[in-house]
């Protein structure tokens, strides 16, 4: 019988719904050991940028270190609105031996203002016996960056979001499926 792993942090409530009209995604791209350029290999599931948006991979796996950072331009929105990534979460295959550490980093930001940047951490720890299961690991920040006010166009500007799994310790490997990115929104 298989089991799921969770690893969850308390999010703040929400600042404010999605604006009555959500941007659209109008270009996604991505960039990274774990997901080169032009690969295909991340694929969004949805087609907006609401109160979620989510991801699916087709070679982010490993058993040492990857990154992939996906970059997703949108307009079309409600104007007047800014949005944030206030927290991610992310699914797949996990096997860890004991004495072996799954480390997410994840860093968030908006091109525009890319030293403000958002670090997310979490790790799934094995102690013993051997983990061999699907997981899912969340994380997520009370100081999110929020983008620039959308304007007549609806665009918030050029979000990235760059995930890295890493396995430290004995023996391990990764195998990430999916990520979903929650996303507070408020008026500006």
């Amino acid at each position: 019988m298989r089991s799921t792993l969770l690893l969850a942090a308390i999010a703040p409530a929400l600042i404010a719904a999605a604006p009555g009209v959500s941007p659209k995604i109008t270009s996604l791209r991505i960039s990274g050991s774990g997901c080169p350029n032009d690969s295909g290999s991340v694929k969004a599931s949805t087609g907006v940028l609401g109160d979620s948006a989510s991801f699916t991979f087709s070679q982010l796996s490993g058993d040492t270190t990857d990154n992939c950072e996906i970059h997703v331009q949108s307009a079309g929105g409600s104007q007047g609105w800014q949005v944030a990534v206030q927290a991610v979460s992310y699914s797949g295959d996990l096997i860890l031996k004991p004495g072996t550490q799954l480390d997410a980093f994840t860093q968030i930001f908006w091109s525009d203002k890319a030293a403000d940047t958002s670090t997310l951490t979490g790790h799934i720890t094995c102690a013993g016996p051997e983990i061999r299961d699907s997981f899912t690991l969340r994380q997520s920040t009370n100081e999110p960056k929020f983008s620039k006010c959308t304007g007549d166009d609806g665009n918030p500007g050029i979000l990235n979001v760059n995930f890295r799994p890493v396995i430290s310790g004995n023996d391990g490997s990764y195998n990430v499926k999916s990520a979903k990115w929650d996303l507070v929104w408020r008026k500006c």
